[in-house]
């Protein structure tokens, strides 16, 4: 017997189709900027990254930057300036 709950097929697959849009949102706000913003936001999203995991493993850089990223979004009046990278895909 399994301990973990089962969730409906449509749900998983609702799930990972959502996932896959915010990474490519994500992907496609890092490519509006340019390379010296691109370096600027790199290190600024790594060393929060970095700063805020008290303890475990850091993950490569990429993931970091994608999941702050994707954490701005989430927060546009925290974050306008990236969450403005964000409505402007949004828009397209």
């Amino acid at each position: 017997m399994s301990s973990e709950p089962e969730f409906p097929a449509e749900l998983l697959v609702y799930l990972a189709k959502r996932e896959e849009q915010r990474a490519q949102r994500v992907t496609r706000a890092l490519n509006a900027l340019t390379e010296r913003e691109r370096a600027l936001v790199k290190e600024a999203a790594v060393m929060g990254y970095v700063q805020g995991a008290m303890r475990g493993d850091t993950p490569p850089d990429s993931v970091a930057v994608h999941t702050v990223i994707d954490a701005c979004f989430a927060f546009p009046d925290l974050y306008p300036t990236i969450a403005a990278l964000g409505r402007k895909d949004a828009a397209q």
